[in-house]
C-alpha cells in the first residue's frame, strides 16, 4: 500500500514536470462545427495580447464567416506555405516559419487536420507537438468526434466513420481543455442562417452530424470528456501533493487482438476502460507461426500504431497457440482484466470453445470482458484474403496431387501389400500436405484420400460401396488417422517456423555480440551494426554518426537528397522515428531510427526497404531495437575507455608538468645564478679585478649561457616532438659528416673528452634530416661525456648490417642497471640524483629517441663491451636503392 502510494505520487510529479516543460497547450473543444470554438480562441488570444504577450495567428479557417474574419483584425498573420500537389497550388500551415518566428503564443485552428502529402508531418497535431517542444504556447480547436477513442461510439451514433482523429494521449497533455457549448437547436438555427457553412455544404451537413439527436449525443460526449479531463488533473494534483487518502493496488488491463480481424474498435474500447478505471493497459498479439499476408501485416501494424497513439504498451508473444502463450504472460505480469473480441464460430472445428470461454475456464482470477463489433463496424473491416479462412489455395491443389500420387502408388502395390499397409501411403500424403500447407488443406487431403481409397481399393471397385467389414474399419481408421495427423503436422510446422525464426534472430544476435567483443572504435562499431542489419533485414542499411562531424557509414555512392537529410536531422533533434513507415517526412524512401543515450542522439540508422514492403514488421522492429541496444552498450564501453585513457593521459601530463616545473626551477636558476653573480662581480669589482679574474668571470658567463641555450633547445625539441610538429627535411648525407659535426660540437662543451671513431669502409649515404640526426647523436655523446671518467675516451663504431646502419656509442662511466635501461629514455628521468646528476635534466635521451624514431630507427641502451660503462646502439634504416647495392 505504501509502495503503491509512493509510486503514484512519483508518477504525478513526473507528469506535472513534463507539462511544465515546453510550451503550454490550450484546446477549445466543441460538440460540432459552428459552436464558436474559433471565435472563443481568438477572444482568449486577444486578452493575452492586451496583457503584453506576443501573439501570432499561424492558421485560422474562417469558412467564409464574416464575424470570424472580423475577429482576426489586429493579429499578426503568419504567411502560409505554398505546396504543389497533383498539379494544384495548395496552401498549408508553415511549421518552419512558425519555429523561426517563435512567438510567445501561436493560434493554430483545426487540430485534427491532415496535412498535404509532402509536408513534414502527416497530421497537424504533430506540427503542434513540435511547436510545444520548442517552448511555444499554442491555442487550437477540435470537435469531439475527432477524439480517437470515441471513433466507434461516433460511428454508432451518426453512422459515419471519422477518418481524421487525434490520439487521446495528445488531448491529455493539454494544460487546459475549454468546452465551447451551444445548444443543439440554436446550432441548427445558425446552420439554416448560413453562419456555419455556405449553402452547398449546409445541405450535406444536415445529412451527417447536424441532426438534433446526433448533436445532443455529441454534446453529452464532449461534456463527459471535459469532466474526465478535469477529474484527471485534480487526481494528478492530489497525487503530487500526497493527498490521496485511499489507494488500492492498481489493476492492469490486457487487450488481446488478432491479425485476421479489424480489432481497432477493441483498442479504442480498451482506452476508454483504462481511462475510466485509471489503470495501465497493454495490447498483445500472439504469433502462432501462421502465414502472414500483406493485408494482415498492415492491419496488425495499424492496430499497434493506434494502440501506441492512445497510450498503450504493445507486445508480441510467440507460441504454438494463443491460450497456451497468453496464460503465462497474464500470470507473470499480474494482469487481472482481459478484453477480447467475441470471435466467430469455427465451422471446421465446432468442438473448440471460443477464446474468452477458455480464459474464463483457465482458473485464473480474471475479469474477462467480451465485445462484439457492431454491424456498422463490420462494414469497415478490412477483408481477409480468401485463402485466409480455409488456408492456402495452393494447399488444396497440392493435396489433390498428393492424393492422386498416393492412389497410383497404392494401386501399383496392391498385389503385394495388404490394405492396412496401403493406408499408410495415404496418411503420408496427408502428413506432407499438413507440414507444407497447414491444417485445413491436410483435412481436405484426408477426406479426399478417404474417398479415393474407397473408390479404387475396396470391393466393389470403382464404387463408393463397401461390402467387407474389414474394409469399413480400414476406411474409418484411415480417416481418423488422417484427420488427426494432418492438424498435428500443421502444428508441428508452425512450431518449426516459430523456432526457425527465433533461431535466426538468436544467431544474428549471437554473431553480433561476438563481433562486438573486439571492437574498440566507434566507426568500426557503426559499420558492423549497419552490416549486421543489412544481412538481417535484407535491405540497405547505413548509419549516420555525429561524433565530431556528420559521417555516413558505410558511405553511399551518391549523396542523400535534401528530403532525406531533413529526415535525419529531424530524427536526431526529436529522437523519434521519421521517414517511411512514420507520420513525419514519410515522402522519403528511407526510414530513420535514432540511437539515444541519456537524452543524447549519438547516431541515426537509415534503412531503405524495398517498395514491395508496405509495413515495418514488429519482428523486424524488435530485432532492430535489440541490436541497437547492444551497440549502445558497446558505445558506452568505448566512451568510458576513451574517458579513462583521457584521464590517464591528463594524469601523465600533470606528472610531466610537475617534473618540468621542478626541473626548470632548478636547471634554469643554476646557470642564471652563475651568470648573474659573474656579471655583478664585473660591474662592482671592475677596477679591482685582474685580467685573469675578469676573463674567468666572462668565461663563466659564456659557459653558463651556452648551458642555458642547450637546455632551452631541449625544451623546444621536446615540445615539437610532443605536438607532432617536427618536420623532416630529408637529404642525402654521410654518416661520417653527421658524427664529425656532433664531435666538433661536443668539443666546445667538453674539450677534455676524446672521441675514438671507427667505421667500416664504403658506408652508404643516409636519406635523413641532418640537423635532427646530429642533435640526437649529440645528446648521446653529451650524456657519455658527462659520465665518463677523466682521461677515458668515448668510443664510436659505425657499421652496416644488412639494410640497417648501426651506430654504437660507448662510455666508461658507472653504467646503467639493467632494470633502468629502458627508463632512461623517459622524459625527465635521471639515474642518479644529487651531485652525481651533473646538471642532467633527463630530456636528452628522450629527445634522442624521438628524433631517431622520426626517421624510422631505434635506439637502446646496454652494457659496455669491456668493463663498466654504457653502450647506446642506434639503428637507422637504409634506403632501398642503396641497401640492395
Amino acid at each position: 500500500m505504501v509502495t503503491d502510494s509512493r509510486r503514484q505520487q512519483a508518477d504525478a510529479l513526473l507528469k506535472n514536470l513534463q507539462q511544465q516543460q515546453g510550451g503550454q497547450l490550450k484546446i477549445f473543444l466543441g460538440a460540432a462545427p459552428g459552436v464558436g470554438k474559433t471565435c472563443a480562441m481568438l477572444n482568449a488570444a486577444r486578452e493575452r495580447m492586451q496583457q503584453g504577450t506576443a501573439v501570432m495567428v499561424g492558421l485560422v479557417e474562417t469558412h467564409g464567416r464574416a464575424d470570424t474574419e472580423a475577429l482576426l483584425q489586429g493579429f499578426e498573420l503568419l504567411p502560409r506555405r505554398q505546396l504543389d500537389y497533383q498539379g494544384q497550388q495548395l496552401t498549408e500551415f508553415d511549421l518552419d516559419a512558425a519555429l523561426a518566428a517563435r512567438p510567445a503564443l501561436l493560434l493554430v485552428d483545426e487540430l485534427a487536420h491532415s496535412n498535404i502529402p509532402g509536408s513534414r508531418h502527416k497530421r497537424r497535431y504533430q506540427d503542434i507537438a513540435e511547436l510545444l517542444a520548442a517552448g511555444i504556447d499554442v491555442y487550437t480547436t477540435i470537435n469531439v468526434q475527432h477524439i480517437a477513442s470515441l471513433n466507434d461510439l461516433v460511428l454508432q451514433i451518426s453512422g459515419i466513420r471519422v477518418k481524421e482523429t487525434v490520439p487521446d494521449q495528445f488531448i491529455d497533455s493539454a494544460q487546459q481543455l475549454v468546452f465551447v457549448d451551444l445548444a443543439p437547436n440554436h446550432l441548427l438555427e445558425r446552420l439554416q442562417q448560413g453562419k456555419v457553412y455556405v449553402a452547398d455544404y449546409a445541405a450535406l451537413a444536415v445529412k451527417q452530424f447536424f441532426q438534433l439527436e446526433t448533436l445532443t449525443a455529441l454534446r453529452e460526449m464532449a461534456m463527459k470528456l471535459v469532466m474526465s479531463h478535469v477529474d484527471a488533473q485534480l487526481k494528478t494534483e492530489q497525487d503530487a501533493k500526497a493527498r490521496g487518502s485511499d489507494y488500492l493496488i492498481q489493476d492492469k488491463l490486457l487487450v488481446l487482438i488478432s491479425n485476421r480481424r479489424d480489432h481497432e474498435y477493441l483498442i479504442r474500447i480498451g482506452r476508454r476502460v483504462a481511462e475510466k478505471r485509471q489503470m495501465p493497459w497493454v495490447v498483445v498479439w500472439v504469433d502462432t507461426g501462421q502465414m502472414q499476408y500483406q493485408s494482415t501485416q498492415q492491419r496488425l501494424q495499424s492496430a499497434f500504431a493506434l494502440a501506441r497513439e492512445l497510450g498503450a504498451q504493445t507486445d508480441i508473444l510467440r507460441g504454438p497457440s494463443t491460450l497456451q502463450t497468453i496464460l503465462p504472460y497474464i500470470t507473470e505480469h499480474r494482469i487481472n482484466a482481459v478484453l477480447v473480441g467475441a470471435g466467430t464460430k469455427r465451422v471446421m472445428q465446432p468442438w473448440r470453445k471460443p477464446l474468452y470461454q477458455q480464459l474464463i475456464n483457465s482458473g485464473l482470477p480474471l475479469e474477462v470482458s467480451v465485445y462484439r463489433s457492431g454491424e456498422s463496424t463490420q462494414q469497415t473491416r478490412v477483408a481477409a484474403p480468401a485463402s485466409g479462412t480455409f488456408g492456402q489455395k495452393a494447399g488444396y491443389a497440392f493435396g489433390a496431387v498428393f492424393t492422386a500420387a498416393a492412389s497410383v502408388l497404392a494401386l501399383a502395390l496392391d498385389q503385394w501389400l495388404q490394405s492396412g499397409n496401403l493406408v499408410l501411403i495415404f496418411v503420408l500424403a496427408v502428413v506432407l500436405c499438413g507440414l507444407k500447407y497447414g491444417a485445413r488443406p491436410a483435412i481436405f487431403t484426408a477426406l479426399l484420400s478417404f474417398f479415393s481409397f474407397n473408390f479404387f481399393l475396396t470391393e466393389p471397385y470403382f464404387t463408393f460401396n463397401v461390402n467387407k467389414n474389414d474394409d469399413v474399419a480400414t476406411l474409418i481408421f484411415m480417416l481418423v488417422i488422417g484427420m488427426t495427423c494432418g492438424p498435428a503436422a500443421s502444428r508441428i510446422r508452425q512450431q518449426l517456423l516459430l523456432l526457425k525464426e527465433a533461431n535466426r534472430y538468436s544467431e544474428l544476435q549471437r554473431d553480433f555480440a561476438q563481433q562486438l567483443t573486439v571492437i574498440h572504435q566507434t566507426d568500426e562499431l557503426w559499420t558492423i551494426l549497419a552490416t549486421q542489419l543489412t544481412q538481417a533485414l535484407r535491405c540497405p542499411v547505413h548509419l549516420v554518426s555525429f561524433e565530431s562531424e556528420q559521417k555516413l557509414l558505410p558511405a553511399l555512392n551518391q549523396p542523400l537528397l535534401a528530403l532525406d537529410q531533413a529526415m535525419i536531422d529531424w530524427a536526431r533533434r526529436h529522437q523519434q522515428m521519421a521517414g517511411r513507415f512514420s507520420d513525419t517526412l514519410n515522402a522519403s524512401q528511407w526510414t530513420a531510427l535514432p540511437l539515444v543515450v541519456q537524452a543524447k542522439t549519438i547516431a541515426v540508422i537509415v534503412l531503405q526497404f524495398p517498395t514491395t514492403v508496405q509495413v515495418l514488421r514488429p519482428d523486424d522492429r524488435d530485432l532492430i531495437a535489440t541490436l541497437n541496444q547492444q551497440a549502445v552498450s558497446v558505445w558506452q564501453r568505448i566512451s568510458l575507455n576513451t574517458e579513462l585513457e583521457s584521464s590517464k593521459l591528463k594524469a601523465e601530463m600533470e606528472q610531466l608538468r610537475s617534473a618540468l616545473l621542478s626541473s626548470v626551477s632548478h636547471d634554469l636558476r643554476s646557470p642564471l645564478a652563475a651568470m648573474m653573480g659573474s656579471a655583478e662581480s664585473l660591474q662592482v669589482l671592475d677596477q679591482q679585478l685582474s685580467k685573469e679574474d675578469r676573463n674567468e668571470l666572462l668565461s663563466t658567463i659564456l659557459l653558463e649561457s651556452q648551458r642555458l641555450d642547450r637546455y632551452i633547445q631541449n625544451l623546444l625539441d621536446m615540445t615539437r616532438l610532443g605536438h607532432g610538429t617536427l618536420k623532416l627535411e630529408r637529404d642525402w648525407v654521410s654518416v661520417a659528416d653527421i658524427i664529425g659535426s656532433a664531435k666538433q660540437r661536443l668539443k666546445r662543451f667538453f674539450p677534455q673528452v676524446e672521441v675514438d671513431y671507427e667505421a667500416t669502409p664504403d658506408l652508404p649515404l643516409l636519406y635523413a634530416h641532418a640537423a635532427l640526426l646530429e642533435q640526437g647523436l649529440f645528446n648521446i655523446l653529451e650524456n657519455a661525456a658527462k659520465y665518463s671518467p677523466d682521461g677515458e675516451p668515448v668510443r664510436v663504431w659505425v657499421s652496416q648490417q644488412g639494410k640497417v646502419c648501426r651506430i654504437e656509442i660507448e662510455d666508461s662511466g658507472p653504467g646503467i642497471p639493467e632494470a633502468l635501461r629502458e627508463k632512461v629514455f623517459d622524459m625527465f628521468y635521471v639515474v642518479a640524483d644529487g651531485d652525481s646528476k651533473r646538471h642532467n635534466t633527463g630530456m636528452g635521451l628522450a629527445i634522442c629517441r624521438g628524433m631517431i624514431g622520426a626517421h624510422g630507427g631505434s635506439v637502446k641502451a646496454t652494457s659496455a663491451r669491456v668493463g663498466t660503462g654504457s653502450r647506446f646502439i642506434v639503428e637507422l634504416p637504409l634506403p632501398e636503392t642503396q641497401a640492395g647495392d
